[in-house]
């Protein structure tokens, strides 16, 4: 009896697994390239990557992170070119909903970022100065890996991933937006009351969160995640 409730167990688990294999690996490369792991191996090689001319290094900054997003597509191609096709055929009410998400998204993020500032009498947020600041000095590339590697990137982890481990809707798109928020965060936080930041971060999370519940395809919220950073790079870099 003992030995049958032990078995059923272990296939759970193994079931398990073999569901959610795909989105593991995903947390897994995640976490690898918020490690910089690439750079730390090429480091573990002996070359010093700092002493690498400021171009070149850019290059492979970026060359690194294209690795990462080459094998996700890779792994998703089907779902992305499954999500490209209903695009196409329900472009209208996609835009739609899209756009209505995204103004929400905005607005909560505004207001709250206007509030908490006064609050902290402060402008921006710690992790948005480091953005900045980094625009400053490699436009580019910040232009690429916030419009195009991290969209991807954060919408397979924090939406289709965990989409995939929590199956209650409104629990999902909460937790997506948390989490996101906290990614933001979590790096660049001075002291506790910068955490109030999860708040706008996390609106627009839980939008994204939301779009993917709407229609089941996570391209969509991919797609305005790329625009949404995109708008917020390309002003940062006019307005150098």
């Amino acid at each position: 009896m003992q030995d049958s409730i032990i078995d059923k167990i272990e296939e759970k688990i193994k079931d398990w697994f073999k569901k959610n294999s795909k989105f593991l690996i995903v947390i897994l490369l995640y976490l690898l390239y918020q490690s910089n792991f690439i750079i730390a191996f090429i480091s573990s090689l002996g070359i010093n990557v700092n002493s690498i001319p400021r171009t070149p290094r850019i290059f492979l900054f970026a060359f690194t992170d294209l690795i990462y997003i080459i094998i996700i597509i890779l792994m998703f191609k089907k779902e992305i070119i499954k999500g490209l096709k209903d695009l196409k055929e329900n472009f209208l009410n996609r835009a739609i909903l899209s756009l209505n998400c995204w103004v929400v998204g905005c607005v909560i993020m505004t207001v709250s970022s206007i509030i908490i500032g006064l609050i902290l009498d402060q402008n921006i947020s710690e992790n948005e100065s480091l953005v900045r600041q980094s625009i400053e000095i490699a436009p580019l590339y910040m232009l690429f890996t916030c419009s195009i590697i991290a969209p991807i990137f954060e919408e397979m982890v924090f939406r289709r991933s965990l989409y995939g481990f929590v199956k209650v809707k409104w629990l999902f798109i909460v937790l997506s937006g948390v989490l996101f928020g906290l990614l933001h965060v979590l790096g660049s936080y001075n002291s506790i009351l910068d955490f109030l930041y999860v708040i706008p971060y996390g609106a627009m999370g839980s939008c994204f969160a939301y779009l993917l519940t709407k229609t089941k395809n996570i391209t969509l919220p991919i797609i305005v995640h790329m625009l949404h950073n995109t708008i917020l790079v390309l002003v940062q870099i006019i307005r150098r």
